[in-house]
């Protein structure tokens, strides 16, 4: 099983290339339209295996030998096929898809982000039931996704594929401890820049920030959103290196229990660009009191309320980098 992740124009072109080869099953996909959602199942599924089919027998066998068996192999009833598409609920639709696949009876699958729509606490259950389909029938598969846990299921390894290039390619752990595309970098909740190492020393870009390595040569870096201290004071106490840079607010946005700003710094020969939590809604796990709770950083503000006053797109703000959380890794 092979993932794809990145922009899913990419990712889909990718997944309809492999689609087009011999023998290969192509992506069951769901009409679109006014009118389309109002089609019969059946009616779709047959479609789907006589495109399947493309002449070499082998859906067209198994409609007549397989169509129940891959319905109830992923949870559905086959009296399924006499509702309507429109009538089918996310969790529904994404086992119709899959036992549609499944059904052709090709030795490869293709799928386009096959658990999008499924709710979490169903996700994993329905991911693991075709992983173990799959083992159990030698199949093979290659789908996208941009959901990390999908990935799981990656035995053959999982590509990002970005702007139609392949950026990486390896084990999940590979890509999402050493991320060098945007989207992993996300996913993995981590700054990534192109830095050099040169005798002893990391560097990134022309930014004063700089830390000890034993590389040498091009490297990737990664900063994760909480390796920065944010203060609106330039001379905070609780700053303790003097590699302290002036940036400005660039973006507010939510991602999961925390809100999050885009810095971009004033000066490019003293500080970085990046993404920073600051402040997370789900509490944090360092013994504060409920008084503080959620605040990341004390020197944007005592409590939530106070940082959302003090904190918008254009704030002036000052940046202390840990400098010990700098990952470096090589190119190649």
């Amino acid at each position: 099983m092979l993932g794809l992740m990145g922009s899913p124009d990419s990712t889909t072109s990718v997944v309809l290339s492999v689609a087009a080869l011999p023998h290969v099953a192509p992506p069951p996909r769901f009409p679109t339209g006014r009118r389309s959602g109002r089609s019969r199942v059946r009616r779709w599924m047959r479609s789907y295996l006589r495109e399947a089919d493309a002449g070499s027998g082998e859906a067209a066998s198994a409609v007549a030998a397989s169509e129940s068996a891959a319905l109830r192999a992923f949870g559905l009833r086959p009296e399924v096929l006499r509702r309507r598409i429109d009538e089918l609920d996310a969790i529904e639709r994404a086992r119709l898809a899959l036992a549609a696949a499944w059904a052709t009876g090709a030795k490869w699958l293709t799928l386009i982000d096959p658990f999008a729509s499924v709710p979490g606490h169903l996700r994993t259950g329905l991911r693991n039931r075709f992983a173990e389909l799959v083992a159990h029938d030698g199949r093979g598969v290659v789908f996208s996704s941009n959901s990390l846990p999908d990935h799981t299921i990656a035995e053959a390894g999982v590509a990002d594929i970005e702007k139609d290039q392949l950026v990486a390619f390896g084990s999940l752990e590979q890509i999402v401890s050493e991320p060098k595309g945007s989207l992993p970098a996300e996913l993995s909740g981590v700054n990534v820049y192109s830095g050099l190492a040169r005798k002893g020393w990391l560097s990134i870009g022309h930014s004063a920030v700089r830390a000890r390595t034993e590389l040498d040569g091009k490297v990737y870096v990664t900063l994760g959103w909480r390796a920065a201290l944010l203060s609106l004071d330039e001379h905070d106490p609780a700053f303790t290196s003097a590699t302290v840079f002036e940036a400005i607010v660039t973006g507010l946005r939510d991602r999961g229990s925390c809100l999050q700003a885009k810095l971009s710094p004033v000066d490019t020969e003293m500080g970085l660009a990046l993404d920073v939590d600051l402040a997370d809604l789900a509490g944090v796990s360092d013994g504060r009191s409920a008084a503080d709770f959620g605040v990341i950083h004390p020197g944007l503000g005592s409590t939530i309320a106070e940082l959302l006053r003090n904190v918008r797109v254009g704030t002036h703000v000052f940046v202390e980098v840990d400098t010990s959380a700098l990952h470096a890794y090589t190119v190649e």
